[in-house]
């Protein structure tokens, strides 16, 4: 099949959740043998690269923004008309489209079209969309031939908005890339945030002030941030008197490269992701990949990964006292000898060769026909 991906922003020059999904999605197709193409844009002039991986990237120059931006069109929005050259003048098979704009560029360019709700839209997120994006996603769910959700909970939630619930089409995880580290993990905790930490919504406040009790049982305990961003919003959060005990603990990794972020999760304790409104929680799958368990908010899509006291803990959204609990709880799961091969056996159910890259397969031949 000839598949087209379209996404307004490409891996790794921009690195999400989104991306990443996108970049592994189409390295499996291409493994697959189907010929898949990123369509995305770029501020640079339009040009097509032909990966080594197989895989092309048409990176269109994005459309005229100055002039959209003053009657309140966005480069989101826009991608609908600096997408459509390229799907109208190709014969893809299937679009499978991450933002509205490119789902309603796919139904005008007559393609069979997926679309995929990448966040986790709230009552309160989509009233504060403005009245063009509100008008996008709803054209987007009516229009496609088909739509996808990262989670059942994210599914719920576009289903109490717009009245139709998609079906759960989660990303994967590419398996090879995390291979598990099987010894238990004894001795002073290492507690990984592996997540942007100048997002508010990823929850790294509620961490930091969550550290102290973890402190008073584990003095020699480290909190590791792996990510891009500047986590002194988070930091200011904590109370006054726990401020440098909390600074003191923590280590500030940066995003690191390819090769890091396998290294980090198998060398950590813990990892956890106090997130809300999460569609998914690709860290978590990564970490259990690794054989490390998880801690995560019982919010959104994270409650379909963390299914089995097994395998980590949630917590109450907010709950610091929860989260410092199950941080705790995730601690002593993580020396227990048998838990990271329970931890990489439960990951196995996002592998993209395993389970979810077949599943995709599946749904494009359907829209296709």
């Amino acid at each position: 099949m000839r598949i087209a991906l379209a996404h307004p922003y490409v891996w790794p020059d921009v690195r999400r959740g989104a991306e990443r999904y996108v970049d592994d999605l189409a390295r499996y197709l291409v493994g697959r043998g189907h010929d898949v193409e990123i369509v995305t844009g770029t501020e640079g002039p339009t040009r097509t690269e032909s990966r080594a991986d197989g895989v092309v990237v048409h990176h269109r120059h994005h459309v005229g923004m100055l002039k959209l931006a003053r009657v309140g069109v966005d480069r989101v929005q826009a991608f609908l008309l600096t997408a459509l050259p390229a799907l109208a003048g190709s014969r893809h098979d299937v679009v499978h489209a991450m933002v509205p704009a490119a789902a309603v560029a796919g139904r005008v360019a007559r393609r069979p079209t997926a679309f995929t709700f990448i966040g986790h839209p709230t009552a309160d997120q989509y009233r504060a969309l403005s009245r063009s994006d509100r008008a996008l996603f709803r054209l987007a769910s009516r229009t496609a031939t088909a739509t996808t959700a990262l989670s059942d909970a994210s599914a719920g939630s576009v289903r109490g908005l717009l009245g139709r619930r998609p079906e759960v089409l989660p990303p994967g995880v590419r398996l090879d890339r995390f291979p598990p580290e099987l010894g238990p993990r004894p001795g002073p905790p290492r507690l990984l945030f592996s997540a942007a930490p100048a997002d508010r919504r990823k929850g790294l406040d509620l961490l930091l002030r969550a550290l102290p009790a973890v402190l008073d049982v584990w003095p020699d305990a480290r909190l590791q941030v792996s990510g891009q961003g500047d986590p002194a919003w988070a930091f200011a959060a904590v109370p006054h008197g726990e401020r440098d005990r909390v600074r003191a603990a923590v280590d500030l990794l940066g995003p690191g490269g390819a090769d890091d972020i396998p290294a980090r999760y198998r060398a950590a304790t813990v990892t956890v992701l106090p997130a809300v409104h999460e569609a998914f929680g690709l860290a978590l799958v990564e970490s259990l990949a690794s054989g490390t368990p998880v801690v995560a908010t019982a919010d959104g899509g994270m409650t379909d990964i963390v299914t089995d006291d097994a395998v980590g803990r949630t917590f109450a959204a907010g709950d610091v006292a929860g989260l410092a609990a199950a941080l705790l709880d995730g601690i002593a799961l993580a020396a227990r000898p048998g838990t990271p091969a329970t931890c990489a056996a439960h990951a196995t159910a996002w592998g993209w060769e395993e389970s979810i890259g077949p599943r995709h397969e599946e749904l494009y031949r359907r829209i296709a026909r």
